[in-house]
């Protein structure tokens, strides 16, 4: 079992010509999400985590499934050019341990790891998504 990705939080999905998606990898929660950040580093990283995944079969009933997974913290393993997704919080305990529904022993083509330097615009949205959630919470008082 190898596993790409170190950062978990499944950020961003894009599809990619001949039948890839791209998928963008942070250590930052999205902040909408009610859940503690169980990951931990020293410091928020100034790139994603990209890993580049062109398919075999059509993608794009998995380019919706994994949309519906942003903000999830997710592991991207891939074994005998099969791709398989855990769910990161749970991976630490392995009797606990769960693959994605519907997104395992997928046959892929080829894959690509690249880090991806965030964007102003990157920093920009995740601010303001941040100051969004800040006021919503501060108009609850």
């Amino acid at each position: 079992m190898k596993i790409l990705n170190q950062l978990v939080y499944l950020k961003k999905v894009e599809l990619l010509p001949e039948n890839g998606l791209l998928l963008k990898f942070d250590n930052l929660p999205i902040w909408k999400n009610n859940r503690f950040n169980i990951y931990f580093t020293d410091r928020h990283h100034d790139y994603y985590e990209g890993i580049f995944i062109y398919f075999k079969k059509n993608i794009l009933n998995y380019h919706l499934l994994l949309q519906s997974h942003i903000g999830e913290q997710l592991y991207i393993e891939i074994s005998n050019q099969n791709l398989n997704v855990w769910y990161a919080e749970y991976f630490d305990h392995i009797e606990d341990r769960n693959t994605v529904d519907h997104l395992e022993e997928i046959e892929i083509l080829n894959y690509n790891f690249e880090k991806l330097e965030k964007t102003s615009q990157d920093w920009k949205e995740e601010y303001q998504e941040l100051e969004k959630t800040y006021l919503d919470l501060l108009s609850k008082k």
